[in-house]
């Protein structure tokens, strides 16, 4: 697996997108998304402004955000809650011939799936509201010791609990 590299930081920051507006359609998409795709149960436990995205340890996937916004929609879990969330979104479609190694791509596909339908409805979400914007496709990471988001761009992170434990989308978007 290739390290996700950070760009420079950019230029054309003119203003932080860091608002209600903005973080709101992320908080509603993910919440149903995750209902709609796993039946669990998802809340806000926290929320907190920090620089930059340096991730320790984790899987996840970055998404970049282009148009009326820019920036990046970084998803973070811990091993255990992707593979749990990955386990009940494919669990109809896991068969007993399926392979450790085929079983372990259908995980890191329903982690990809899930960030994307949720980036997708919060830009739809965003797009209703008359902030035009795109996403690129979704780029899985798996890995330690990552600089995930440029520590000069201030950063949004939501933290999400579900029963299966907590996850966070972190937010550096600009205008």
């Amino acid at each position: 697996m290739s390290a996700i590299l950070i760009k420079n930081r950019p230029a054309e920051v003119t203003k932080s997108a860091m608002d209600a507006k903005t973080v709101n359609p992320f908080i509603i998409a993910a919440v149903q998304i995750i209902r709609e795709n796993t039946d669990l149960t998802v809340a806000k436990d926290n929320i907190f402004v920090q620089q930059g995205k340096f991730t320790p340890a984790g899987t996840g996937l970055v998404i970049d955000i282009s148009g009326g916004l820019k920036g990046k929609i970084v998803y973070e879990f811990s091993k255990g809650v992707a593979a749990r969330i990955s386990q009940k979104m494919v669990q109809k479609h896991i068969d007993i011939r399926t392979s450790a190694m085929d079983f372990k791509e259908m995980l890191n596909a329903a982690i990809l799936e899930l960030g994307n339908q949720i980036t997708g409805r919060a830009v739809t979400l965003l797009d209703n509201a008359g902030t035009d914007c795109t996403m690129s496709p979704p780029k899985f990471y798996l890995g330690q010791d990552l600089q995930l988001i440029h520590p000069h761009m201030k950063t949004i992170v939501l933290v999400l609990k579900t029963e299966f434990g907590n996850f966070s989308i972190n937010m550096a978007l600009y205008r």
